[in-house]
């Protein structure tokens, strides 16, 4: 048939149907996602150990009335690492959207000989 006849109006649908479904996927998948926030006071993170999903967001707020720095020991990550840790002025956040599985430790720059340590936990969905 030509392109004004009955197959290019079932083309039309099944392009429709296709289109919704993938809308769909991706509505679902970030409602799947969730945050999580991690505090600095006292020289510790509050939580110290969070056990997350991959997908999940956690954000780091400087709660304290001190500076502290953050850094990664996983290079692989999108994330401040030791040489180039991330400085928080009171008052500031630093996000990560957490994209594999794994175990991902993390301290604060300045005060790691106190024990100031972290571990996120990320498990599949």
């Amino acid at each position: 048939m030509d392109l004004n006849g009955r197959d290019c109006d079932i083309s039309k649908k099944v392009i429709g149907v296709l289109s919704l479904c993938i809308s769909m996927l991706a509505i679902s998948i970030t409602a799947f996602s969730a945050e999580y926030k991690v505090g600095m006071e006292g020289w510790e993170f509050n939580p110290p150990k969070l056990t997350v999903k991959v997908g999940d967001t956690v954000t780091w707020i400087n709660d304290d009335d001190t500076k502290h720095k953050i850094a990664f020991e996983d290079k692989s990550l999108n994330a401040p690492v030791r040489k180039h840790a991330r400085k928080f002025a009171v008052g500031d956040k630093f996000s990560l959207k957490f994209t594999k599985a794994g175990e991902f430790k993390y301290f604060c720059g300045t005060h790691e000989s106190q024990d100031m340590l972290g571990v996120v936990i990320v498990e599949a969905r």
